[in-house]
């Protein structure tokens, strides 16, 4: 309205023949008018830009994640008995996104895991920090994430992020679910810690880093924190019994070319827990036996994991090649037991694991198809609680597992998908904490498991 004034003002004053006089005033209003119209667009940017600053550019992105699941279970006990059932669940998780400036992001994730209806998991380790959110229980809303990134350095070349970290959900489990990968891997580690990390980014790496792509990140987290409650014997949030459980480690991808890359993983463990013996009649049965367990801390574990990635196979010899992700991933793993023992013995003992996969398209429409084969040795133990099937997790497998997949857009927004999963165990133990349940040499365990899992999504 203001630019229309003026415009008429001095269309109007050509047509009055004004003098020069009249012309220099009228010059001279026009002059303290823009000073007027630019003062007020600058007072109503810097306005706006607080209003940004205050919400965060206008808001906090929400995106909506609820997934149907039935998934039909069969175990074979090594002593032959055999257990099936039909489990439904629903997840839902609403992610919120915010950016405050162009170098400091922050994330929040929460997420309600239950089976429909009431079900018997009274077991209080089912809603354990590291893997309540993979475990389907109740309908309690649960922090899955929480953390911000922050970038810093020229243009960024450093991150430093403090929170509950992303650290399930990662490459290449993330393709069987139809998701981008919320982890850097996760044949090693699949459980939720929290704690920090700091990202030294290709161009952080001299020349060497931005021809290569080459990059590092270091990690620390807590998996539990050794205190009392506040209410009890003990001053508040004193020492308890056990010790902190720690974990640091530091991921390294030494060449990345955005088509093939390789990624190697190393991760240390202190004060790990597991079952130990009572040395007393803790079950009351009468008798102090194997049966008697307690949780204690049974020592230290290293890990160590390379992926070779291929994002498109070849070059250009067919557009399904091009659209396929193959990977082959080597772990190693090693116990280090204090006097209590870890998986069933006080001598450090090593255990391998080898995954081999592959994603491919299935037609124009954007519909994937994969195949999983995992095996893991006999003392094998990857950091996962949070399995990735309800009977199991293929990355921790003393034995074999074979996974097929199937997931199909119905509509912009609207998945299914079909999976099957085979386990043949040779050994006990596979998913069991550190300690005693942990002993690859039980006389009777889950010999051959199985889960078909069907899923429809509505991801937005």
């Amino acid at each position: 309205m203001k630019k229309l004034l003026i415009s008429a003002v001095a269309v109007a004053s050509l047509f009055a023949a004004p003098t020069i006089e009249d012309l220099q005033k009228q010059i001279t209003d026009l002059q303290t008018q823009l000073k007027e119209l630019k003062s007020s667009q600058d007072s109503t940017a810097s306005d706006l830009q607080s209003v940004k600053q205050a919400h965060y550019e206008d808001h906090i992105n929400f995106h909506y994640d609820m997934r149907s699941s039935i998934d039909y279970l069969y175990y074979k006990m090594k002593d032959g008995t055999k257990y099936t059932n039909n489990v439904l669940t629903n997840r839902v998780i609403l992610t919120g996104l915010a950016k405050a400036s162009d170098n400091l992001k922050a994330t929040l994730k929460i997420e309600a895991n239950n089976i429909f209806g009431m079900n018997d998991a009274d077991n209080k380790y089912d809603n354990q920090n590291s893997f309540a959110n993979e475990t389907p229980d109740d309908t309690n809303i649960r922090v899955k994430e929480a953390f911000f990134n922050y970038f810093f350095g020229e243009d960024g070349q450093y991150m430093f992020s403090a929170g509950r970290r992303p650290a399930v959900g990662g490459y290449p489990a993330n393709m069987r679910e139809g998701d981008v990968p919320t982890s850097p891997v996760a044949h090693l580690v699949n459980m939720e810690f929290d704690g920090f990390s700091l990202w030294f980014k290709p161009d952080a790496m001299g020349s060497f880093g931005e021809d290569y792509g080459t990059n590092i990140k270091f990690c620390f987290g807590r998996g539990y924190s050794s205190n009392v409650g506040k209410f009890q014997q003990a001053p508040a949030y004193s020492k308890s019994d056990l010790s902190s459980n720690d974990m640091g480690g530091f991921l390294l991808i030494p060449y990345n070319d955005d088509q093939y890359s390789v990624w190697w993983e190393n991760i240390w463990a202190w004060h790990v827990q597991g079952y130990i013996p009572a040395g007393k009649d803790v079950n009351g049965d009468g008798k102090v036996d194997q049966n008697d367990l307690i949780v204690g801390d049974v020592g230290a574990y290293f890990g160590s994991n390379i992926i070779f990635k291929a994002d498109g196979v070849g070059e250009e010899i067919s557009d399904f090649l091009d659209d396929t992700k193959a990977f082959v991933s080597l772990a190693y793993t090693q116990t280090r037991p204090n006097n209590n023992g870890m998986l069933g013995s006080t001598d450090s003992k090593m255990g391998y694991s080898v995954w081999i996969g592959a994603d491919m398209p299935a037609n124009e429409d954007g519909d994937r198809f994969g195949v999983n084969i995992v095996h893991g040795s006999k003392y094998y133990r990857a950091m996962t609680y949070g399995e990735d099937t309800l009977a199991g997790s293929i990355a921790a497998v003393r034995g074999t597992a074979f996974d097929a997949y199937y997931n199909k857009t119905l509509v912009e927004n609207l998945t299914v998908s079909l999976r099957a999963t085979y386990f043949n165990y040779s050994d006990a133990g596979s998913e069991a904490f550190f300690g005693a349940a942990g002993n690859p040499n039980q006389s009777n365990y889950v010999e051959k498991a199985t889960d078909i899992r069907a899923y429809i999504r509505y991801n937005f």
